[in-house]
């Protein structure tokens, strides 16, 4: 017979099928299954003394590390660190790193925990599964919302969309009371409340079961939407716009989002710049659920969202949704909202009325890179995009 060769991009399932199709014996399968693919990291922050070494044990477990070419001098005296090895070497890596001075202990156990997705999430005794993406539909009672504002001024509109969003299948309903859209402006607390309080007994009232999140940066609003039975606080300025907010949150054991924003609604689309977009909002993520968990939250009531389109240019948003797995190192749930936004616009030519199949698109990039929860205003496409998605990669038989 004449050979042949071709090459494999499987998924986990199809690697595992094609393992034993050849006859690998059963015991070697978790073997061979952490030398599928290549891990890619970045240390940051490293003495040189310790990115050496790391650079020294990594070839010799059959990794890599790349590190300045002037690390052989001893300069400079703080890097970063790009480690490349399959999961099988990064394991072995880890155990001789622990035996390390200069730090290194600590990079050996986050070596092998590193981007480890949370099961679940808690929210006031909730304990919300994430074993599948769920679909957060967007309940808006503003007026100047830049796709859906003032639609819902009547009882019989928000009666028949909150009877939509449940009907479609949203797993979480966001209200939200203050439009965030760029160059909008700042409402009472008061305004804020009276726009949200009817809203949220409705919910409670039709499906009290259905975590309900609010979306506000104020805490006098989030403690009367608590005391009223929401469930999550959803703020765009994770915490920095009132500082009381994640004392609020953590006094009802809320479960919190925390999104990067880059100034304010108002001031976000003035020039925004960034010198690395990734590492600002890594960063800054990461720092804010520091502090909410110093404040009394909760790790696992933590969520995060990188802010596509708040104080960010079109390429700032595309790189994100390209590298938002990245985002998975941290250990919180990754909410993406993507829905109907106007980089979609940029990169189709349509309105917000248009841009619901650029949106579908968005959101099957977000599913394969990780997203957990969606947050949209069409649940019924939603779901069906996370229902195809898993059906072509998740529910694969061995």
């Amino acid at each position: 017979m004449k050979t042949r060769m071709r090459r494999l991009f499987p998924s986990q399932g199809d690697f595992l099928t094609e393992l034993k199709r050849i006859g690998v014996d059963p015991y070697a399968l978790e073997i061979f299954e952490k030398k599928r693919e290549i891990c890619l990291l970045k240390i940051e922050g490293c003495r040189i003394e310790a990115a050496n070494i790391i650079k020294q044990d990594a070839l010799s477990v059959g990794a890599d590390a790349v590190i300045p070419r002037t690390a052989i001098s001893g300069k400079p005296e703080i890097t970063d660190v790009i480690l490349m090895g399959t999961q099988r070497t990064l394991e072995k890596l880890s155990l001789k790193l622990q035996k390390q001075p200069f730090g290194l202990k600590k990079i050996a156990g986050e070596l092998t925990t590193v981007d480890t997705p949370p099961a679940s999430f808690r929210a006031r005794g909730k304990t919300i599964s994430l074993a599948a993406p769920l679909v957060m539909g967007i309940l808006n009672m503003t007026p100047d919302s830049f796709y859906d504002g003032g639609r819902l001024s009547s009882r019989k509109a928000l009666e028949e969309q909150v009877a939509r969003l449940i009907g479609e299948g949203a797993a979480i309903i966001d209200i939200g009371g203050e439009s965030t859209r760029p160059g909008s402006r700042e409402v009472s607390a008061s305004e804020e409340w009276a726009r949200l309080e009817r809203p949220l007994a409705l919910i409670r009232e039709k499906a009290p079961e259905i975590p309900v999140s609010v979306d506000t940066r104020k805490s006098a609003v989030a403690r009367k939407a608590l005391e009223n039975g929401a469930d999550i606080i959803n703020d765009v300025s994770s915490f920095t716009h009132d500082p009381e907010m994640a004392h609020t949150a953590a006094s009802f054991d809320a479960a919190v989002i925390l999104m990067h924003m880059k100034g304010t609604p108002d001031t976000m689309q003035e020039d925004p710049c960034y010198e690395d977009i990734m590492e600002e909002v890594y960063t800054f993520l990461a720092e804010r659920a520091d502090a909410a968990i110093q404040a009394g939250i909760a790790k696992d009531a933590i969520l995060i969202d990188p802010g596509i389109g708040f104080g960010k240019r079109l390429e700032d948003n595309t790189a994100l949704l390209r590298r938002m797995r990245e985002l998975k190192s941290l250990p919180f749930p990754l909410v993406m909202g993507l829905s109907r936004k106007s980089f979609l616009g940029s990169l189709t030519g349509k309105d917000p009325d248009g841009r619901l199949w650029g949106t579908i698109a968005a959101h099957a990039v977000a599913l394969g890179n990780g997203a957990d929860i969606l947050r949209v205003h069409d649940v019924a496409a939603a779901r069906d995009t996370i229902e195809v998605i898993r059906g072509i990669f998740c529910d694969q038989k061995e």
